[in-house]
Formats: structure tokens, C-alpha cells, sequence
């Protein structure tokens, strides 16, 4: 149904005549009875009975009056509210992060954020990036805070840090009181790593891969959290994000160890779908979160084409 159509026939009706109409729209008057023509095609019903000198709805045409009255309503209400300077401010919105991003990188700027916009509630879906990647393409989020690199033709990101994982042992370990260990030394130790379907299982299987040492897996997991606790307690060594281990490592509960000739890290980025459209509320988040992280130039930029 064509709203231009539906905006003659109200006139129609609430002038009583078609050229009344057209001049109360500022058209042509064949402009008006081809639009309503065109309206009682779509519908396949009579809207007017006329004659040469007035014109009466029809039993169709008084049944959809009551509803494109409605119609006008809701449209003139939604631009009302869209045009208002706290535009969906007492709304809500979905994004997701991995569990790192939520513990380590969010809290402050969420506690500033809802501070600021106490009337926005929140949905935040903390899951593996590939869970979160799914969202985004199924329109369930709205951006995405996740493991890099992605490649994907309907997704856009933008890197907000690089976190490096490092080799952790535990305190009591044999090789904690080593500062390096070459990569063939690893083949034999028991390794606590993260699923295999995980961005950050794909980076470390790959440098050792580079050379040449398969590890010896007793544990995957998906949480960095356990897995440090599970080292710690020296069930095995791992690989981990430094924001995740720092502090462990600085009260001396784990112990770093340099991989000879191996670098080991990840950049955690934004993602969201190619194109999207962010509102006022979401805008004022990934703004802040850009802004944390020295980011926000590079966030301007690639939203250069996009509306807002």
C-alpha cells in the first residue's frame, strides 16, 4: 500500500471532492484520482461512490477511513519521536562482547555510560566471537566486541587494542624459574588451551605450527578465567591475554616465560555489520569506547559514508 496513495484518499474524504483535495495537497487534480485509482486497484474494492456533484464512501471505503486515520496517527507520532532531541533515549539495544572485553575493557566506560543514560537498558551477550559474529549477521545485536582478525563481506571492525599471550605457568612449575624456553621444549608439557574454534586457539596453533611442535592438549576450554585458575593451581600451561594474567603474574601466582623466536597475540576490535545504521544511544557508546582507546579518529572515518 502506497502511504502517498492513502494520504489522497484521506483527503478525499475529508474534503469531499477530488480537485478540494488537490488543493489542499498542492498537486494536480488527475494526480489525486490516479492515486486513488491506483489505491481501490491494490485493494481490489470500491472506496468512492461518485457522481457529478459529490462523493461518498463507499462500505470499503468507511472501513479503511478508520484505519488510515490510525495509520496517519502512528506516522505522525513516529516523526514526532524521532525528531525529538532525546530520541530513544528511554530505549534499549543488544550488543556483545567476549568475556575479556566485559571484565577488563567495559566496566568503566558502562558505569559512565549508564550514569549518563540511566533510562537505556542494556542487553549484553557474552559469548565466543564466533557466537557474537553470528548475531551480528542475524540482526540480534547491534555491534559486537570480539577476538580478531575477521574476515567476512558483511562485516566491518576495527581493531581497539592488541593483547598479547604470553606462556604462563604456574608459580611452583619447572619452568617458572626459567625466562625462555625454545618451542620444541613445549612438545612435552601439558597444554590448557582455548577451544578450537576460538580466534585465540587458531593464532597459538598456528605460531607453533610455524615451528614445527604439536602440542600436547589435556584441556581446551573457553573461559580465561578458568584456565588461569587451572594453571595457577598448575594443572597445565597456557597461553592467555595479558589482561587477563597481569595481575596473577604480578602477585606471583603465575609466571611468564618468553618463547624463543615466537610472538603470541590477538587484537580485540569492534565489529558490526556492514552499512548498519547506529541511532543516538548506541552512537553515544561506541563513541565512548572508541574515545577509551584512541580509536575514535579511525571510528569517524570509516562512518564517513554512512547516515547519522
Amino acid at each position: 500500500m502506497n502511504l502517498h496513495h492513502l494520504r489522497y484518499f484521506l483527503a478525499v474524504t475529508r474534503t469531499g471532492g477530488f480537485s478540494s483535495a488537490a488543493r489542499s495537497l498542492h498537486v494536480t487534480q488527475p494526480t489525486v484520482s490516479a492515486g486513488v485509482g491506483e489505491l481501490e486497484r491494490n485493494l481490489g474494492v470500491r472506496l468512492f461512490n461518485r457522481d457529478s456533484r459529490r462523493v461518498d464512501l463507499t462500505i470499503e471505503g468507511r472501513t479503511l477511513m478508520s484505519y488510515a486515520v490510525q495509520i496517519e496517527d502512528l506516522l505522525e507520532e513516529a516523526e514526532e519521536r524521532l525528531h525529538r532531541p532525546d530520541t530513544l533515549q528511554d530505549e534499549g539495544f543488544r550488543f556483545g562482547a567476549i568475556d575479556a572485553a566485559v571484565i577488563y575493557m567495559l566496566p568503566q566506560i558502562l558505569k559512565e555510560y549508564m550514569g549518563d543514560f540511566p533510562q537505556i537498558e542494556l542487553f549484553a551477550q557474552v559469548a565466543p566471537s564466533r557466537y557474537l559474529v553470528e548475531d551480528l549477521l542475524m540482526n540480534r545485536s547491534e555491534f559486537a566486541i570480539i577476538s580478531l582478525p575477521l574476515a567476512h563481506p558483511k562485516i566491518e571492525t576495527l581493531s581497539l587494542v592488541t593483547d598479547e599471550m604470553p606462556l604462563v605457568v604456574g608459580a611452583d612449575h619447572a619452568l617458572a624459574q626459567r625466562a625462555r624456553v625454545r618451542p620444541e621444549e613445549l612438545a612435552a608439557e601439558a597444554m590448557i588451551l582455548f577451544h578450537e574454534d576460538s580466534v585465540s586457539r587458531k593464532i597459538v596453533d598456528e605460531r607453533l605450527a610455524e615451528t614445527g611442535v604439536s602440542p600436547r592438549v589435556v584441556m581446551e576450554m573457553r573461559s580465561p578465567e578458568a584456565m588461569r585458575k587451572l594453571v595457577e593451581a598448575g594443572v597445565g600451561v597456557s597461553f592467555l591475554p595479558r589482561m587477563t594474567v597481569a595481575e596473577s603474574i604480578e602477585l606471583g601466582l603465575l609466571s611468564e616465560v618468553e618463547v624463543a623466536g615466537v610472538r603470541f597475540s590477538r587484537e580485540i576490535g569492534v565489529a558490526w555489520r556492514r552499512g548498519r545504521y547506529f541511532g543516538p544511544a548506541i552512537r553515544h557508546l561506541l563513541d565512548a569506547i572508541f574515545r577509551r582507546y584512541d580509536r575514535f579518529d579511525e571510528w569517524v572515518d570509516d562512518r564517513s559514508g554512512v547516515p547519522v
